[in-house]
């Protein structure tokens, strides 16, 4: 796409809602956080280098004016866009959505999601603006692991069992709600959300690596049946088990 079409599919945003540049500042320099501005159209109007380096794209220009069914495999694409699709058709806002992405290198990576809808003077939904923060796991030096890596190492281990968060902070002499603040404070996540995690990524490698049936993964990996596995693994990575098997990401 040209500077002068990818300027003016800018510009029909962002004169209509000026405070977007200073979060395009905010997001330019952040390591950890994507961070992007699409119109109506889903095409990208706005990325910070993040997103460039996530794509493993030369530059911004090659993401303006284009899609994520462009830029992403299609499976993929399909779960970004239903998330799209919702924020602009209804406005409606998306707040701590944890999701399984495929990184340049192949590898499988975790981040947490937000998207807003951008409004014109007239209230209308012009367009949206999200960001989403790289829950890279912190190194075992870290000192804010301290007990919470306890709780940590549980999960990981045991997470085929029918864990409860109020008994992980019990067995740490903490509340839930210290529990809850530890967790966010080092890993971004709810102990819900982290237990979650650990679960699909299991069952993601199952379906990668066995045969296994959907059955078996949902039991060996700490699922209530099929039907709860089935559901999560797709709220987290856009795609249903089955997708994910065949399209082998």
């Amino acid at each position: 796409m040209s500077c002068e079409k990818s300027r003016l599919l800018r510009d029909s945003v962002f004169e209509a809602a000026p405070a977007l540049v200073v979060a395009e500042k905010l997001f330019e320099g952040l390591e950890d956080a994507v961070f992007c501005v699409k119109n109506r159209n889903r095409e990208y109007i706005a990325v910070n280098l993040a997103l460039v380096r996530r794509v493993g794209a030369t530059g911004k220009s090659s993401l303006l004016g284009r899609t994520a069914r462009e830029l992403f495999p299609p499976l993929l694409a399909a779960g970004y866009e239903q998330q799209d699709d919702l924020v602009l058709k209804t406005g409606q806002e998306i707040h701590d959505r944890l999701e399984m992405v495929t990184n340049p290198d192949g590898s499988p990576g975790w981040y947490l999601a937000q998207k807003v809808p951008v409004h014109d003077p007239h209230g209308r939904v012009i367009g949206l603006a999200g960001i989403s923060r790289d829950l890279r796991a912190p190194a075992d030096s870290d000192p804010r692991l301290g007990v919470i890596g306890t709780i940590i190492e549980r999960i990981q281990r045991d997470y085929a069992e029918s864990l409860r968060i109020d008994d992980l902070a019990q067995s740490v002499k903490m509340s839930l709600s210290q529990l809850e603040r530890r967790m966010q404070a080092v890993l971004k996540l709810s102990p819900r959300q982290f237990l979650t995690k650990t679960r699909i990524d299991a069952a993601a490698a199952m379906l990668r690596e066995t045969s296994a049936a959907m059955g078996t993964i949902a039991t060996e990996c700490g699922f209530y049946d099929q039907a709860m596995f089935c559901r999560q693994f797709r709220a987290a990575t856009g795609l249903t088990p089955g997708q994910y098997r065949e399209a082998k990401l």
